[in-house]
Order: structure tokens, then C-alpha cells, then sequence
């Protein structure tokens, strides 16, 4: 049984690595200046690169007590494992742009040396020096490591992680049901577990990462490393786009081979629930249907369809401000327009259905709005205030 619940321990302390890496992944969907991508386990638990850095992260947990700065010395307990990476990424010539982590779970010691140390630990003292040295750093690297090295203390817990991490996520997608974010949240983690589990020749990832860094970019990544790299376009293709992007950031998805439609994209990036989705998907369809047979009876609906779509876009354009200018008084609305728009819509589809004075669609409201989500797939129609 002591075997057993060894056997526990060591895997939720690995689960709690790639939890970490999920959480680190997700700043990689910030606009600008955010990483190029994470890579698990191979150099470090974790290694997080950057166009202008590498940060090469070690984690530990601790099941009781605080860590102190003669602690996380000694052997296996974090600083050992950093100057076996320094050595390593000393010789392949990158650790000048490298930068030396220790995550640690819980609190630490509030002995000054320990205080002084985790703040800044090209202060180390004499003794402390000594330790190092003796994890098997050379005395002339020891300030060049120290100067590249960081602690980070009360990291989220074991325990709570979970709910930091979802927490983190309901900011970036508020208009989020916890039950979404906890399915993306899932993929997410099942990614950066098969990433931890990878076997990858070393030497292949650190040349990786020296391109990526000489060209400030994240380079193609080879077939069989991609398992390995949880990179800008993967986390993209695994999570709803965010609030925030542009029209231009949407269509760069679906170039990357992701299969949703624009409308889908630019609903989902308002908010809109997953049965309003596939609601607006069905009437789309059954709208073009209609449109379709409409142009091949008639010969005149060049004008008239024009017509139609300018007056359609402007009341679907004046239901999105509502929607935002009374978010004080419905809170919901704004945070998820897209849901507001169509229950505004389809509850009184006679305001679509008297734009249709070409019956083009026999002036059913209804197929009105599906032609609505068409224009949205046309990228005219945004779902939210422009």
C-alpha cells in the first residue's frame, strides 16, 4: 500500500506540472509579446520560450512546512537541477538569453537568508554559494547563474489549481458557462500531458529552440516534434477565439486549416451559447435554400437583394448597440451579444420579415435571419457592436 500511495503522489505532482504548462500556455494567445511556445519536460519541467528569452522552469511541490534557502539546495529539492541546465544550455551556447526558474509550492521561510536569497539570488551568501558549487557548478559560472536565476514561491496548489486556472480562463472568455471553459480547459490538459509525455531526441529541441529564438519567431515545426511544441497555433485551434480579436485574426484560424466558418468564429467570439449556434447554422441553411430558389424564378434580384441586406445589417447593427449600451441594466446581454441579438430577432420576426419588400423571402422573418447569419459568414455582421 506504501508503494501505492507513493505511486499517487508522483502522479499528481506530474499532473500538477502540466497544469502549470497549461496555465503558462494560455498567455501564449496574447497579441503581442507573449511566448512562441511551451515545451514540457524535455530541458525542464517546464521551458517557456520567448523571442527575446528562454525560461527554463523546475517545479516543486511540498506536501507541509516552508522552503528555505539552504532547503532548495540540497540535492533534488530545485537548484540542482537548474545548474544541470545551465551546464546543458551553457554548451549549446543559449544560456545567455536563458533564465533559470524554481517554482515552489507553498510558502517560504521568513529567515532573512531565505527572504534576501528568493529575492534576488546573485545575493546568495557565502554559504549558500558553497552549496551550490558542490551541486557541480563550476566557481567561475556561479554569478553568471545567479544573475539568470529566479524564485517563484506560493505557486497555486495542488488542491486549487484547478480553480485558479478557471478562474484565469472566465476573465479571458467571460461570456463562458464553467461547463465550456472545463471542456476546454480538459483539452487543453490532455495536450500538455501528451506533450510531458514525449520522448523527443534533446539536442533536436535545443536547435529548435535556438531558431526560434535567432529569428524571434516560432519556426515550421517538424512532424514528429510537434507532440512536444504547445505553440500559439495549437492553443488557437483548441479554444473558442477570444473576445477581443479581429476579423483578420478569425480568418488567419480558418487558413490554418480550422474548420469552423466564419460565422461560427464570430459567434462563438460573442458568446453566443452552443444551441443558439447550431440554430443560426440551421436557419442559415434553410434561408439559403430559399434565396437560392428565389434567384432561380427571377431574373431581377441583383438590386433587391442589395437592398435587403443593407436594411438587414442596419437593424442587426442597432440590436448589437442596445446590447452593449444596456449592459449596466443587463450585465448578460453585453457579455454575450450574440445570444441577445437572436432571442431579439427570432422573438419578433415580423421587424426582419417587413424588410422584405421583395419577397425574396416570401417576407418570412425567419429565413430573413438566416440570411443574416449568411451575411455574418460574409464577414458583414459581427455579432457584437462594431
Amino acid at each position: 500500500m506504501e508503494g501505492e500511495g507513493t505511486g499517487i503522489k508522483t502522479f499528481t505532482r506530474y499532473r500538477w506540472q502540466a497544469k502549470q504548462a497549461v496555465r503558462h500556455w494560455l498567455t501564449c494567445l496574447k497579441p503581442e509579446g507573449g511566448p512562441l511556445a511551451i515545451i514540457c519536460e524535455r530541458l525542464e519541467d517546464i521551458t517557456i520560450v520567448r523571442a527575446d528569452a528562454i525560461r527554463f522552469a523546475q517545479l516543486k511541490t511540498r506536501d507541509r512546512g516552508s522552503w528555505s534557502a539552504k532547503s532548495v539546495c540540497d540535492k533534488g529539492h530545485g537548484v540542482d537541477s537548474l545548474v544541470r541546465t545551465f551546464k546543458a544550455v551553457r554548451e549549446a551556447g543559449l544560456h545567455e538569453r536563458g533564465v533559470f526558474e524554481l517554482w515552489l509550492e507553498g510558502p517560504m521561510s521568513e529567515l532573512k537568508e531565505t527572504v534576501d536569497f528568493f529575492a534576488n539570488p546573485a545575493t546568495a551568501p557565502a554559504a549558500i554559494r558553497a552549496k551550490i558549487v558542490t551541486l557541480g557548478l563550476a566557481k567561475t559560472d556561479l554569478n553568471g547563474f545567479l544573475e539568470r536565476m529566479i524564485v517563484r514561491v506560493q505557486q497555486p496548489s495542488r488542491p486549487h489549481i484547478d480553480a485558479v486556472i478557471l478562474r484565469e480562463m472566465a476573465a479571458l472568455w467571460p461570456a463562458r458557462s464553467i461547463s465550456e471553459l472545463e471542456d476546454v480547459y480538459t483539452r487543453l490538459l490532455d495536450a500538455a500531458s501528451a506533450a510531458q509525455a514525449g520522448d523527443h531526441p534533446i539536442g533536436q529541441i535545443r536547435r529548435f529552440i535556438a531558431q526560434c529564438v535567432d529569428i524571434s519567431a516560432l519556426p515550421g515545426v517538424p512532424d514528429d516534434m510537434d507532440v512536444h511544441v504547445l505553440s500559439r497555433a495549437k492553443i488557437a485551434a483548441l479554444t473558442p477565439p477570444l473576445p477581443a480579436e479581429s476579423d483578420d485574426e478569425l480568418l488567419a484560424r480558418m487558413s490554418a486549416g480550422e474548420s469552423s466558418s466564419m460565422l461560427e468564429l464570430k459567434m462563438r467570439r460573442a458568446g453566443a451559447s452552443q444551441e443558439v449556434l447550431q440554430q443560426a447554422q440551421t436557419l442559415r441553411a434553410q434561408a439559403e435554400v430559399a434565396r437560392q430558389l428565389s434567384m432561380a424564378s427571377r431574373t431581377d434580384l441583383g438590386k433587391d437583394l442589395d437592398e435587403l441586406r443593407e436594411k438587414v445589417l442596419t437593424v442587426a447593427r442597432a440590436t448589437a448597440t442596445r446590447a452593449q449600451l444596456n449592459g449596466a441594466m443587463n450585465p448578460v446581454a453585453a457579455s454575450r451579444p450574440a445570444d441577445f441579438i437572436s432571442a431579439e430577432l427570432l422573438s419578433n420576426p415580423h421587424i426582419l420579415g417587413q424588410l422584405d419588400k421583395a419577397d425574396i423571402f416570401a417576407r418570412d422573418g425567419i429565413d430573413v435571419f438566416g440570411y443574416l447569419c449568411q451575411l455574418s459568414d460574409e464577414c458583414h455582421f459581427g455579432w457584437r457592436m462594431a
